[in-house]
Protein backbone atom coordinates (compact mmCIF):
# COMPACT_ATOMS: atom_id res chain seq x y z
CA UNK A 1 0.00 0.00 0.00
CA UNK A 2 3.02 2.54 0.90
CA UNK A 3 4.57 1.99 -2.31
CA UNK A 4 1.15 2.47 -4.13
CA UNK A 5 0.76 5.73 -2.36
CA UNK A 6 4.48 6.89 -3.57
CA UNK A 7 4.13 6.08 -6.79
CA UNK A 8 0.75 8.15 -7.55
CA UNK A 9 2.39 11.09 -5.18
CA UNK A 10 5.52 10.82 -7.58
CA UNK A 11 2.75 10.51 -10.60
CA UNK A 12 0.86 13.46 -9.61
CA UNK A 13 4.10 15.21 -9.27
CA UNK A 14 5.13 14.35 -12.48
CA UNK A 15 2.09 15.19 -14.08
CA UNK A 16 2.54 18.84 -12.30
CA UNK A 17 -0.51 18.41 -10.88
CA UNK A 18 0.60 19.38 -6.93
CA UNK A 19 0.82 23.19 -6.00
CA UNK A 20 3.98 24.88 -6.40
CA UNK A 21 3.97 28.27 -4.55
CA UNK A 22 5.19 30.89 -7.35
CA UNK A 23 6.49 34.88 -5.75
CA UNK A 24 4.45 37.22 -6.89
CA UNK A 25 7.63 39.80 -6.47
CA UNK A 26 11.30 39.71 -6.85
CA UNK A 27 13.48 41.94 -5.16
CA UNK A 28 17.42 42.09 -6.30
CA UNK A 29 19.99 44.06 -4.45
CA UNK A 30 19.48 47.49 -6.47
CA UNK A 31 16.01 47.74 -4.94
CA UNK A 32 17.42 48.45 -1.74
CA UNK A 33 15.40 50.43 0.26
CA UNK A 34 12.42 51.07 -1.88
CA UNK A 35 9.21 50.11 -0.81
CA UNK A 36 8.08 46.61 -1.34
CA UNK A 37 4.10 46.93 -1.81
CA UNK A 38 2.18 43.35 -1.24
CA UNK A 39 -0.30 41.64 -0.06
CA UNK A 40 -1.37 39.44 3.27
CA UNK A 41 -0.77 35.84 1.81
CA UNK A 42 1.46 36.87 -1.11
CA UNK A 43 4.99 35.50 -1.46
CA UNK A 44 8.15 37.91 -2.60
CA UNK A 45 11.71 36.76 -3.25
CA UNK A 46 14.75 38.63 -2.30
CA UNK A 47 18.08 37.42 -4.22
CA UNK A 48 21.44 38.54 -3.21
CA UNK A 49 25.19 37.93 -4.25
CA UNK A 50 26.74 35.86 -1.75
CA UNK A 51 29.93 33.73 -1.96
CA UNK A 52 29.87 31.08 1.31
CA UNK A 53 33.47 30.13 0.88
CA UNK A 54 34.40 32.69 2.22
CA UNK A 55 32.26 32.32 5.11
CA UNK A 56 30.21 35.43 4.92
CA UNK A 57 26.53 34.72 4.22
CA UNK A 58 23.30 36.59 4.51
CA UNK A 59 20.88 36.48 7.10
CA UNK A 60 17.89 37.54 8.77
CA UNK A 61 18.63 40.94 10.78
CA UNK A 62 16.19 40.89 13.56
CA UNK A 63 12.38 39.87 13.42
CA UNK A 64 9.48 40.72 12.06
CA UNK A 65 5.45 39.41 12.86
CA UNK A 66 4.41 40.76 9.97
CA UNK A 67 6.56 37.74 7.64
CA UNK A 68 7.34 34.28 7.68
CA UNK A 69 10.29 32.85 5.71
CA UNK A 70 9.41 30.16 3.69
CA UNK A 71 12.93 29.31 2.28
CA UNK A 72 16.61 30.34 2.29
CA UNK A 73 18.17 28.55 -1.09
CA UNK A 74 21.58 29.37 -2.55
CA UNK A 75 22.41 28.23 -5.87
CA UNK A 76 26.06 28.92 -6.99
CA UNK A 77 26.64 30.54 -10.89
CA UNK A 78 29.80 28.36 -11.39
CA UNK A 79 28.87 26.09 -14.20
CA UNK A 80 29.56 22.63 -13.43
CA UNK A 81 32.66 20.53 -14.90
CA UNK A 82 32.83 17.51 -17.09
CA UNK A 83 31.95 15.75 -14.10
CA UNK A 84 28.92 17.42 -13.68
CA UNK A 85 29.99 18.95 -10.21
CA UNK A 86 29.84 22.70 -9.30
CA UNK A 87 33.07 23.38 -8.05
CA UNK A 88 34.03 25.24 -4.60
CA UNK A 89 35.27 28.92 -4.35
CA UNK A 90 32.70 30.61 -6.90
CA UNK A 91 29.79 32.95 -5.83
CA UNK A 92 26.25 32.91 -7.16
CA UNK A 93 22.87 33.54 -5.16
CA UNK A 94 21.06 33.53 -1.89
CA UNK A 95 17.20 33.53 -2.55
CA UNK A 96 15.49 34.15 0.38
CA UNK A 97 11.42 33.61 0.01
CA UNK A 98 8.86 35.38 2.08
CA UNK A 99 5.35 35.35 3.01
CA UNK A 100 3.47 38.29 4.17
CA UNK A 101 1.44 37.33 7.49
CA UNK A 102 -0.29 40.33 8.40
CA UNK A 103 -1.09 43.63 7.44
CA UNK A 104 0.76 46.63 8.17
CA UNK A 105 4.82 48.05 7.44
CA UNK A 106 7.83 46.39 8.29
CA UNK A 107 11.53 46.64 7.17
CA UNK A 108 12.60 43.47 6.40
CA UNK A 109 16.63 44.12 7.30
CA UNK A 110 19.47 41.49 5.86
CA UNK A 111 22.84 41.51 7.14
CA UNK A 112 25.78 39.59 5.18
CA UNK A 113 28.18 38.67 7.90
CA UNK A 114 30.42 35.27 9.57
CA UNK A 115 28.13 34.21 11.81
CA UNK A 116 30.72 32.57 14.01
CA UNK A 117 32.27 36.23 14.29
CA UNK A 118 29.31 38.28 15.57
CA UNK A 119 27.91 41.56 14.38
CA UNK A 120 31.67 43.37 14.25
CA UNK A 121 31.83 41.16 10.96
CA UNK A 122 28.88 42.33 8.98
CA UNK A 123 30.01 43.63 5.36
CA UNK A 124 26.89 44.56 4.18
CA UNK A 125 23.32 45.65 5.14
CA UNK A 126 20.18 45.25 2.99
CA UNK A 127 16.81 46.73 4.25
CA UNK A 128 13.82 47.17 1.93
CA UNK A 129 10.42 48.52 3.94
CA UNK A 130 7.16 46.43 2.86
CA UNK A 131 3.97 47.52 3.07
CA UNK A 132 1.02 45.03 3.24
CA UNK A 133 -2.20 45.11 3.08
CA UNK A 134 -5.53 43.14 3.86
CA UNK A 135 -6.69 40.63 1.43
Amino acid sequence: MRLLLLFVTLLLTACGFTKTMSPEKSVMLTDKDKTLNTSVGKSFVIRLNENPSTGYVWAIDGQTELLALQSSDYMSDAPPNQQGEVLVGGGGKRTFTFVAKKSGTTTLKLKQWRPWEGDASIVDAFSVPVQIEAK
